[in-house]
């Protein structure tokens, strides 16, 4: 069988070779080649590259005449790279489709719910060759929680789910999509009309049959990612809470300082306020009281503001209030009150929800700083807040410039292999922060020698990666031991796995792994990947 094996990868190389040589191919040849490797791997026992070659053949039609570009069937080539053994020939479909680059932190993030390994392993390579971010569910408790916490652009949502079905995810997470204006896609291959008007009746914005053609699929998300951003532009208001947008709170600085620069003006307070453990009431008493929550903190703060003041969502949890002509203390009797409030009358419908928050201070009586600038000293101020006790108000200083960096990143790997450890121990060297926090690098060669030593510190921040399989004690096992014994909202875990197909995946996403990686990889992707979901999540 090795014979045939290796005729299988110097047919795929010869025919990237020849194809390289040319601008552009018939479709009518790429389905010819799909064809053939497939019939031949299944075969000769290559079942992951037979099935690779299954899942594009859905996507081509046999007779057709029409041209692929160069780019487009470097991307449909892509599945193929880990059985080509061809550095060059990788190299250049890579950097073809783009995935080696490193995308940039406003790259749209894709949140892909589909119990099929196979199929979500398949779709997530392909999204992330064209140039988006992507993460995968394996169900809709993780899909949910990945929804919430990381507000993705697009959510692409299997209908039939191993635990729930993808109506009742709608109907969880609808509200929040149609705040966000997040489109949300059904996928399915067996689904008949009544369940697709049934979706559309709950707020899908497409349903689409599997197997998808990608060269249809990547034009729609671009198309529908475009009527996102352009909603985006032409709204001012946060839906969910009523508060204004960052794009208000922006422009108001900056005609706040305008004014102030031309003496039209008495200077102003920015006041950034930050809900404290906030994700515990969405943990333990579910997003309906979060964002009830939320809704309630801005009319709170509404009822103590004057006509002229703004109140506007800075982020998730985040809140900025905007004070012309007030002082530092005119703004900390204000945030008193708020707080008081706060205590007096609990959340409605949840009197057990105890909602507090931290405030940072800065006040401007001189022109001249940019809105970035002054956010990000009153968020100086609010770290402070939250690094003294919390529910609590700080001023600004040069003072604080340093107190948000005293929560360390750690980044440890758990793996037998000595080789990675050393890869990952000697990129590490060179890197200072991720994410904005400081680092810290540290290895173990399994999972029984990182449960047993004394590696967490109360504060701060973790990203795992994590062997899948390993000695004494594999990769599962300790993801099992994380998420019994740790706070989630700290540790981001990654698993590193040498078979994109295996099992495993699909195991260790419905334990609550974060990501997954596959071997073998790029030591600069794996950090860029890491500092992505750093920045998203910390």
């Amino acid at each position: 069988m090795e014979k045939y094996q290796k005729m299988i990868y110097d047919r795929i190389r010869k025919t990237m070779r020849q194809w390289n040589e040319e601008e552009e191919i018939r479709e009518n040849e790429l389905y010819r080649f799909f064809h053939n490797i497939k019939g031949t791997a299944g075969t000769i026992g290559m079942q992951e590259v037979h099935d690779i070659a299954a899942v594009q053949l859905d996507s081509l039609e046999e007779g057709s005449e029409s041209y692929w570009s160069r780019e487009e069937w470097r991307r449909a080539m892509v599945p193929l790279l880990p059985y080509v053994d061809d550095p060059e020939q990788e190299e250049t479909l890579m950097e073809e489709v783009g995935s080696v680059q490193e995308p940039s932190e406003d790259t749209p993030l894709l949140l892909i719910i589909d119990d099929d390994v196979e199929f979500v392993t398949y779709l997530k390579d392909l999204v992330e060759g064209s140039g988006y971010q992507a993460l995968v569910a394996m169900n809709g408790e993780k899909g949910v929680e990945l929804y919430y916490e990381l507000n993705p652009r697009m959510l692409i949502l299997d209908y039939n789910l191993p635990d729930t079905d993808g109506l009742k995810i709608l109907q969880q997470i609808m509200d929040k999509a149609k705040q966000d204006f997040t489109p949300v896609v059904m996928l399915s291959g067996e689904a008949g009309t009544e369940a697709k008007i049934r979706s559309y009746e709950l707020g899908a914005s497409d349903f689409i049959s599997k197997p998808i053609n990608h060269r249809l699929f990547f034009p729609f998300i671009q198309n529908r990612l475009d009527t996102q951003e352009r909603i985006w532009q032409s709204s001012l208001q946060d839906e969910l809470t009523g508060a204004k947008n960052r794009k208000f709170l922006d422009g108001e600085l900056e005609a706040l300082n305008y004014k102030l620069g031309r003496g039209d003006g008495g200077g102003f307070t920015l006041i950034l306020c930050d809900l404290d453990h906030f994700k515990k009431i969405n943990d333990n008493f579910g997003h309906t009281a979060g964002d009830r929550a939320l809704r309630h903190f801005v009319k709170t703060v509404m009822s103590f503001i004057r006509p002229g003041d703004t109140t506007a969502r800075y982020g998730g949890e985040e809140f900025a209030l905007v004070l012309p002509e007030s002082s530092e203390e005119n703004a900390l009797q204000v945030i008193e009150r708020i707080q008081q409030a706060l205590k007096d009358h609990p959340v409605p419908d949840y009197p057990e929800v105890e909602l507090r928050f931290s405030a940072g201070i800065r006040a401007v009586t001189e022109s001249g700083t940019s809105a970035e600038r002054l956010l990000e000293e009153a968020d100086r101020a609010m770290y402070a807040a939250k690094h003294q006790g919390r529910d609590r108000a700080v001023l600004f200083h040069e003072g604080l410039s340093a107190v948000k960096e005293t929560a360390l990143l750690h980044v440890i790997i758990v793996d037998d292999d000595d080789v990675v450890r050393e890869m990952m121990e000697q990129y590490m060297k060179r890197r200072q922060e991720i994410g904005g926090h400081p680092v810290r690098f540290h290895s173990y060669p399994d999972g029984r020698a990182f449960v047993e030593d004394d590696w967490y510190r109360e504060g701060d921040y973790y990203f795992l990666l994590l062997d899948g399989m390993m000695p004494r004690m594999d990769g599962l096992e300790v993801l099992q031991h994380l998420r019994l014994h740790y706070s989630t909202d700290r540790i981001l875990v990654s698993m590193l796995t040498a078979r994109k197909g295996e099992k495993d995946i699909a195991r260790a996403l419905q334990l609550g792994a974060d990501d997954y990686m596959a071997k073998p990889f790029r030591v600069r992707e794996v950090f860029a990947r890491m500092e992505r979901l750093v920045k998203r999540v910390f």
